[in-house]
């Protein structure tokens, strides 16, 4: 009889958490598992997973909230009695829904996946995400209890609910790299006339982009180009940064792209500047192709990736810190390469195959 496994993911769009689940949905063994995937309004996936025959189920609420008893009613139709079922909830507030539903839910099993450190609960926008924030660290500490186990894509983020909540939390390393061997890439060519940056993400307040445009405007002797790639509510707002400091023709925006290998192999330098990060995929693809890093320190897992600064450069949220060590690679770009280049061995283990190995001996112990 097959594994019954249900992904729930809310938001299931193009970023780091619905490329991963779509990595592990479409990876594991049809002839073990029978695959189901839940989310609210569209998928970004949804064509994909048809031709693999995954079921998708999109419910028409765009409110959490208000999806509770359809949801429910939902996995009691999808629940197998003569099978084991897994439901598998991704992201800290879907963690917490997940565990009011399905609390006494006996014949499911649930697997909670944790993608942002705690510090994220701690960073406030305005008065009304304060209060939502404060009591989504209540739901936490009384819902994460009821999770068969939390799985967390840093060591860090393990770590910290296990020491300061007592959770049954574990480290899996992400699916970050599709490819699964290691390959000789082309020593990189120093090009002191033009400096090409890239950065990989969801435009939005947490990435802070902003912070990387004001970095580079104090760049008066070099000439640089700025890629973004990705998609976000915070585009209009960057793009009006950009025009005021007349970098229009400085920043290039590339939109959501499925291959990003082509952009990073041309790629000098790689920054990422979030006020939070769990695990930035992009930054080991980054690393995968050689390519210089300066992270801001996010709190996640980082320094996982980058070893401490062994690896690539951290800084500390601040404009002209940021500046400071984009001088520093201008001024010694030999210093950053090498780095990167021996991060290459280090970052191909956070591979597709070792996902899908250590998820389905999660699966089997549970």
């Amino acid at each position: 009889m097959k594994i019954n496994v249900i992904f729930f993911l809310a938001r299931f769009g193009f970023g780091g958490a619905g490329n991963s689940v779509y990595r592990l949905a479409k990876s594991l063994d049809s002839k073990k598992y029978k695959v189901s995937v839940i989310t609210l309004g569209k998928c970004a996936y949804k064509k994909s997973f048809s031709k693999m025959r995954i079921k998708t189920y999109s419910l028409r609420t765009k409110k959490l909230l208000f999806s509770f008893f359809t949801l429910r009613k939902l996995i009691k139709k999808l629940i197998n009695n003569k099978s084991k079922n897994i439901l598998i909830s991704n992201i800290n507030y879907t963690n917490i829904f997940c565990s009011l539903v399905f609390r006494y839910e006996k014949k499911l099993k649930m697997i909670g996946v944790e993608r942002t450190p705690i510090q994220e609960l701690y960073i406030y926008y305005d008065l009304f995400d304060f209060i939502k924030k404060k009591i989504l660290i209540l739901l936490l500490k009384i819902g994460y209890g009821r999770f068969d186990k939390i799985i967390c894509n840093s060591k860090t983020i393990s770590s910290e609910l296990k020491e300061k909540f007592g959770f049954k939390s574990e480290f899996i390393n992400p699916p970050s790299l599709k490819n699964n061997k290691f390959f000789k890439i082309p020593k990189k060519k120093i090009n002191s006339s033009l400096i090409n940056i890239t950065t990989i993400c969801r435009i939005s307040k947490e990435k802070d982009l902003e912070e990387i445009i004001f970095a580079l405007n104090k760049i008066r002797f070099n000439k640089f180009i700025f890629n973004i790639v990705g998609e976000g509510k915070e585009k209009k707002n960057l793009k009006k940064t950009i025009q005021k400091l007349n970098l229009s023709n400085k920043v290039i925006f590339h939109g959501h792209k499925t291959n990003i290998s082509k952009i990073l192999q041309k790629s000098d330098l790689y920054i990422n500047s979030s006020l939070f990060e769990g695990f930035p995929n992009a930054v080991v693809e980054a690393l995968y192709f050689g390519v210089p890093v300066i992270a801001s320190q996010s709190h996640g897992g980082i320094n996982e990736i980058l070893n401490n600064g062994k690896f690539g450069t951290i800084y500390f949220k601040n404009k002209n810190e940021l500046h400071k060590k984009i001088k520093n690679y201008i001024k010694n770009p030999k210093r950053f390469i090498n780095k990167a280049m021996n991060a290459r061995k280090h970052v191909a283990q956070y591979n597709l195959k070792n996902h899908v190995k250590n998820f389905e001996s999660l699966i089997f112990k549970i």
